[in-house]
């Protein structure tokens, strides 16, 4: 469980830092660096900007990248009980208050990042698996890249269909 808790962190967190990187390149940002003014600043200070932008989106400890896959994968708990717990609300008990709603919504977010925690940070567990799945080879990745996007799908296909289930 905890190895494909951690598969699953490291394909967010590739698809993230590619995602942006090709925003950046696409949209004309990595221009703005190529710019003369920007060109003589950046030469004055000693550094390369694309590789500074880079590094702060791949680094896996504290790039923004892993940063967001460790919050989406934090979530997906959460958003799987919190459908789950819709349809219990539309099908057998409805809820009393708002406070019971919050308390619940409270408690789910709670267990799911403790159950995150637990399985991809404490003692940073994830670097350790982030930089195993660097060395397996193209084919393993694709595949593990689908089963990836199938588990982060499936909680939100949950929760839609929670809601519109409770809209009718």
């Amino acid at each position: 469980m905890e190895q494909f808790w951690n598969i699953v962190h490291y394909f967010v967190y590739m698809a993230d830092y590619k995602l942006t990187f090709y925003i950046y390149k696409y949209t004309g940002v990595f221009k703005l660096f190529n710019l003369p003014f920007a060109k003589k600043r950046f030469k004055k200070k000693g550094y390369d900007p694309i590789k500074k932008l880079d590094d702060a989106f791949k680094r896996p400890d504290i790039g923004l990248s892993s940063i967001f896959a460790g919050i989406l994968v934090g979530l997906l708990p959460m958003i799987f009980f919190f459908g789950l717990h819709c349809f219990y609300i539309k099908n057998i008990a409805k809820p009393k208050n708002f406070e019971s709603f919050l308390v619940i919504f409270i408690s789910y977010s709670i267990i799911s990042f403790l159950f995150s925690y637990i399985l991809l940070f404490h003692k940073d567990k994830y670097l350790k698996y982030f930089k195993e799945f660097d060395k397996k080879p193209r084919k393993w990745k694709v595949k593990w890249a689908w089963i990836s996007l199938g588990v982060i799908l499936f909680p939100f296909i949950v929760l839609a269909s929670s809601f519109w289930a409770m809209a009718e």
